[in-house]
């Protein structure tokens, strides 16, 4: 019975020690099972509401703090990494502007210029060449802008007035301004002011056979496609030299593909092969795509509309009816004055055409001697084809007559000259004596003297 007491007294003074959680199964049945089952209970309830409420608590705070630590560096990282990548994009794509090499980049300047509502002819000292040259591109009505300052100047040149009337004389003054505001306008730190694009900046890659084939087959394919646009044979105007059989006889057997398996042979179009062996080709517009009834060139971005130039009627023979709205299309003189095509000093440079004696070539002319060129080195000889011999006038005649006589005269002359002077030279030596000689001399002089 004391036994008891002193288990139960004990039990009683450990309620509330942490060792009370522990005890064994066999103590707690020995004593009031009932009243420490029901106070440990109690207490593991309130426990457990204080450890489920921390750990919820904690378990906000760490989820808080996790999505904090997830997101918000992926949130940032992101726009970087995202303005990186276009920063890449932009830079890979996006041409320099300062560019004095870069011929396709100045073709771009050029054609800026190309449109008459913006831009008017000018001298060719200040045309566009020049301001594209030095990095200008045409802004607006009579406006250029710098690609690379963004300086703007407005080009306006003075006429002179005639009677009340304004011509198309340009003071010379007034352009030897813009020749120099052309190069000074441009800020003082611009590099289009210390160096401009050279003079061969404008030369056509046609020396290279397989690319002036390659191009000269293209040309021809855009003009076909408009060959109910084009004007007719006796509507061209072709320089005197040209002869359109000779010159189809240089091409490559493979240059014109077959029609079809029952016609092998393609008939040629001699209007469009004429026009693209001098440059001209399907026009395409920015917004509008192909225009079936224009041509173009894309070296000095000439736009020619076709039905300006084909004949209004004509009747079953082929003879002309009606006349077109211009006379002729000349092949040579439609473009620009400054088109390599038309013009050796923009296809070799100044320094080239400068030398006296040039042998400089124009665009169409280097073109022609290629296929030739090539033909020559396939067949192994010269290509056969009509010789033309160009009759003599009576007065060239007699000029080339009185010029063999001329050289005829100074070589009996010369001959003359020399008979003659062998003859003196012996006449001479017989006076010559040895007391001659002696008197001859300095000391014998000097006595003679005295």
């Amino acid at each position: 019975m004391n036994a008891t007491k002193r288990k139960f007294n004990a039990l009683l003074s450990g309620i509330g020690n942490k060792s009370t959680t522990s005890l064994s199964s066999k103590e707690v049945n020995n004593a009031s099972q009932t009243d420490l089952t029901s106070a440990n209970e109690v207490d593991s309830q309130a426990k457990k509401r204080r450890t489920s409420d921390s750990n919820s608590i904690s378990s906000q705070n760490i989820s808080q703090i996790k999505s904090k630590l997830l997101h918000k560096p992926f949130s940032t990282d992101m726009p970087h990494k995202k303005s990186t990548s276009v920063g890449e994009a932009a830079a890979a794509t996006e041409t320099p502007k300062y560019a004095p090499w870069d011929r396709q980049e100045f073709l771009k300047r050029l054609k800026s210029f190309s449109n008459l509502t913006d831009w008017t002819p000018k001298p060719a000292r200040v045309n566009e060449v020049e301001w594209a040259k030095r990095g200008w591109v045409c802004q607006k009505f009579e406006r250029v802008r710098c690609c690379l300052c963004n300086v703007e100047i407005l080009v306006k040149l003075n006429k002179k007035e005639v009677d009340g009337k304004e011509e198309a004389v340009y003071v010379a003054q007034n352009i030897d301004k813009y020749v120099e505001l052309i190069v000074t306008s441009h800020e003082e730190n611009c590099l289009w002011r210390k160096r401009g694009c050279d003079d061969s900046i404008f030369k056509l890659p046609l020396n290279h056979a397989p690319t002036a084939f390659e191009t000269l087959r293209e040309r021809y394919d855009e003009l076909c496609s408009r060959s109910e646009n084009l004007p007719y044979t006796f509507n061209l105007r072709t320089p005197p030299e040209i002869d359109l059989d000779l010159i189809l006889s240089y091409l490559p057997d493979g240059f014109f593909p077959p029609a079809s398996e029952d016609a092998p042979m393609m008939e040629v179009n001699k209007v469009a092969f004429m026009m693209a062996l001098f440059g001209w080709q399907g026009h395409t517009y920015g917004r509008l795509g192909v225009q079936p009834g224009s041509v173009s060139c894309q070296a000095c971005f000439r736009v020619l509309g076709l039905w300006l130039f084909k004949s209004k009627e004509v009747d079953e023979a082929g003879d002309e009816v009606s006349s077109p709205v211009v006379n002729c299309l000349d092949v040579v003189k439609e473009h620009r004055d400054y088109c390599p095509w038309r013009s050796a000093a923009s296809q070799n440079g100044l320094k080239a055409t400068g030398k006296p004696g040039s042998s400089a070539l124009t665009g169409w002319e280097i073109v022609l001697r290629v296929l030739k060129n090539e033909h020559y080195l396939r067949q192994g000889k010269e290509p056969q084809g009509p010789k033309v011999s160009k009759p003599v006038a009576a007065d060239n005649v007699s000029e080339i007559d009185s010029i063999l006589n001329d050289d005829e005269d100074t070589k009996s002359r010369d001959e003359k000259d020399k008979q003659r002077w062998a003859r003196l030279r012996r006449v001479k030596s017989l006076f010559d004596t040895k007391g001659g000689k002696k008197m001859k001399r300095p000391e014998s002089q000097e006595k003679a003297a005295i």
